[in-house]
């Protein structure tokens, strides 16, 4: 009896009730987290520290880095390397020419893998050298379950991250002028210096589809199952939202902002308070 009661308790402490009664999401993703993307406060997670490969959701790291380094109308040309990165593409072919924005577009929107690899070889020379710039950057944004061993999410050996990793990268991101502005674009036209174009639309239907949606990225491959970053907005408040090997993302995305934006909208911390808590020497999430 004793060992029942002490098992109950540590239920009690490990799985908090939801605040206000409201009802934890059923989802079909192994891993999830909702994080307040303004305080990093998580409000909900499901195996959110495990380590899974992120797929395409590794274009979010790519994104940061090349958002920092932003040169709109800088011509990149096209290596043989990233025109011969398969999967979802643009289709570019070896000497091509577009602007920095374009190839940015380009993997954001459409999810192009030999977009990434030409921007990380514009930005560290090799796509090597890139990789090593998105690990040190996962390091100093303290994400502790994520090794990249590429620009694009395709299947390598040693590639992970977890929901909670993806989601702390987003937050990082989502702070770029530049890449917030992409992610919440639903098509763009693709320009090529020597005239060609190509019209992209963004792989993330929830843009369309619900209300307040800002982002992110789409994923999939067989091993990671289907994948997503979610980022919606209201009434100022402002939730992320990853899925990770989901039977159904956008469904599961959709329960989990909608709980995420009615739990942080009823447990906002009044600003006297923040206050207080800042000038009293106590620490705020970060």
């Amino acid at each position: 009896m004793r060992t029942l009661l002490c098992l109950c308790l540590l239920l009690c402490v490990a799985m908090p009730a939801p605040a206000n009664g409201a009802v934890l999401p059923a989802i079909t993703a192994e891993a999830a987290v909702v994080m307040d993307l303004d305080t990093g406060q998580v409000l909900y997670g499901k195996g959110e520290h495990e380590r899974r490969p992120p797929a395409s959701l590794t274009k979010v790291m790519t994104g940061y880095l090349a958002g920092k380094q932003f040169q709109a109308q800088q011509w990149i040309t096209v290596s043989e390397t990233a025109a011969s990165t398969g999967e979802s593409s643009l289709n570019l072919i070896t000497a091509d020419v577009l602007t920095f924005d374009a190839l940015l577009h380009g993997a954001l929107m459409k999810s192009a893998n030999d977009a990434c690899v030409a921007l990380a070889e514009y930005m560290a020379g090799t796509e090597k050298n890139f990789v090593q710039n998105m690990n040190l950057q996962a390091c100093l944004l303290g994400c502790k379950d994520t090794n990249f061993c590429n620009s694009n999410g395709l299947p390598a050996e040693g590639h992970y991250s977890s929901a909670y990793d993806l989601a702390l990268m987003t937050r990082a991101a989502m702070q770029n002028e530049t890449f917030a502005a992409i992610v919440q674009k639903q098509q763009y036209m693709v320009h090529w210096q020597e005239g060609r174009q190509l019209l992209v639309r963004n792989t993330n239907r929830l843009l369309r589809e619900y209300p307040g949606a800002i982002g992110v990225k789409t994923g999939t491959t067989n091993e990671a199952g289907q994948c997503l970053i979610a980022v919606a907005e209201k009434a100022g408040k402002r939730v992320i939202v990853v899925v990770l090997k989901s039977k159904n993302r956008f469904y599961d995305a959709v329960a989990l902002l909608d709980y995420g934006l009615s739990v942080q909208l009823e447990t906002e911390t009044p600003r006297s308070a923040i206050h207080n808590k800042e000038t009293s020497g106590g620490r705020l999430s970060a």
